[in-house]
């Protein structure tokens, strides 16, 4: 018997944080597209069903399972009364059936698989890629460097036996290289790891950021003007017998030493109130902090937003917080992205999820919002950049030398089809035009983007490749 489980339109990077702190060594079957969810579950609320071996459902329920056993337990001794011929193999910590693996060529091995790349440029011409790959076996993160004539091969960040996945990278003003990831290495628990690097061939010195006593995931990092550098990131925490809770933190490094563990999500709502996904954005002595926060509207704070909600959250260069702002509204808002301009305005994006009246469907939207990093942020209305869609994946800021902001993104209109699209904000018309197509070949997705200092847009992305999975790096010329 096989045991799948079915994440129905999420994002990829939240569900493979899912399954690593539940260690759930089972198949996991993304449906973005909700074509699964649609045929067996259409209303939506977690489903349980027993299929046989010819594909026919045999139970199905949306209760919960104890109260269903006594109609389960037959079908099951049923179904199990006579010997399984067919043995599973287990590949990558999961047991698939061989008839699975025969239909995909991965008999003997899994297909590459590199995932989830961060890019960031230097101003000496350097531009750093770090990424997720499987192709040593398990999952490790690795640095490739274009030197303003070539590219490096791929330099492993992170590669030992332990898991190691969802790299970032960033330079600071001092040109140090920073890569951070998340691991579980040296203990049972996933921690965030980093490593500062003066040049693409240093020794790499990992230095563990977090001391989870449940499991830290999904860094990011800035450098603000002071050449500080900050990261974020969130951890479980235990509720009862179950590791739920999820809370959001930040730290800074002033160069000696990382300051103590700051908790950005609230500390005065209750701890059912999950908050995950965050992004930060450097300000000039400081940093601001978005992330989707599963709100219930706690007493105190605002009544204007439910559901996953997108908030924001400045911290100065005292390690004081200002009260957190909230940015998007009542429908299931996730992953967002976060960035400054020239000008101290703060920009974030997020997938937006909302119901299409007419369509009588669930559609997904890329919304922006633009405010100052003290002003509440709900004063003006998104602004809704793409809409109807399918999917939407990896939604990021980049901001050029002069100070113009760029949105990049992955999207789809039937779940099959990814296109990698960006936007420039106009600022002497206050407005977003329409998005450009900048690739399809290989359905690109979770793309990362970064301008260097001649004003060229540098786009690394995830496509599908006759190997698998590869990072490709696309370079745009300068806007005229």
């Amino acid at each position: 018997m096989q045991t799948i489980r079915v994440v129905s339109g999420e994002n990829e990077l939240s569900a493979l944080e899912f399954q690593k702190h539940y260690r759930l060594p089972i198949v996991h079957l993304l449906d973005p597209n909700r074509k699964v969810e649609k045929q067996y579950n259409p209303n939506g609320w977690p489903y349980l069903m027993f299929v046989d071996g010819k594909g026919k459902v045999l139970f199905g329920t949306t209760s919960l399972l104890e109260r269903e056993m006594s109609k389960l337990t037959p079908l099951l001794t049923e179904a199990f009364r006579e010997p399984i011929g067919a043995r599973g193999i287990k590949l990558e910590g999961a047991t698939y059936m061989l008839a699975t693996l025969k239909r995909s060529g991965e008999t003997e091995r899994p297909k590459r698989c590199d995932r989830f790349p961060s890019i960031a440029c230097g101003d000496d011409g350097f531009v750093y890629v770090v990424f997720a790959s499987n192709r040593n076996g398990n999952s490790d993160v690795f640095l490739r460097v274009f030197d303003g004539t070539m590219w490096s091969d791929d330099r492993p960040i992170a590669a030992t036996e332990s898991d190691e996945f969802d790299g970032t990278v960033l330079v600071d003003l001092d040109r140090r290289i920073w890569v951070s990831w998340t691991s579980n290495a040296g203990g049972s628990n996933y921690n965030i790891f980093a490593a500062r690097l003066l040049t693409p061939s240093d020794t790499i010195k990992p230095e563990r950021v977090t001391d989870a006593d449940d499991d830290a995931m999904h860094a990011r990092m800035a450098c603000d003007g002071q050449a500080d550098v900050w990261i974020t990131y969130y951890k479980w925490h235990k509720m009862g017998h179950s590791s739920r809770d999820k809370e959001v933190y930040v730290r800074r490094y002033s160069g000696k030493e990382w300051s103590k563990e700051i908790r950005v999500s609230p500390t005065d709502v209750p701890t059912y109130e999950d908050h995950t996904d965050p992004a930060i954005a450097a300000l000039s002595n400081g940093a601001v902090i978005a992330w989707s926060w599963d709100y219930h509207r706690p007493r105190g704070y605002p009544q204007t937003a439910s559901e996953p909600t997108i908030f924001v959250r400045s911290v100065g260069s005292d390690l004081q917080l200002d009260r957190p702002k909230v940015v998007s509204g009542h429908d299931i808002d996730t992953t967002p992205a976060i960035a400054l301009d020239r000008s101290g305005q703060v920009w974030c994006a997020w997938d937006h999820l909302g119901t299409n009246v007419p369509a009588r469907a669930y559609q997904k939207a890329l919304d922006i919002r633009r405010f100052t990093s003290t002003s509440d942020a709900s004063t003006s209305a998104p602004h809704r950049q793409s809409d109807g869609l399918v999917n939407v994946c990896t939604p990021c800021f980049a901001v050029s030398p002069k100070g113009s902001v760029t949105l990049v993104w992955a999207e789809t209109n039937d779940g099959d089809h990814w296109v990698l699209r960006k936007a420039d904000f106009e600022p002497e018309e206050k407005a977003w035009p329409k998005s450009d197509a900048i690739g399809c070949e290989g359905n690109p997705r979770f793309p990362s983007a970064a301008y260097d200092k001649k004003g060229n847009l540098w786009v690394a992305y995830s496509a599908q490749m006759d190997a698998g999975r590869e990072i490709l790096v696309k370079k745009v010329s300068p806007r005229q």
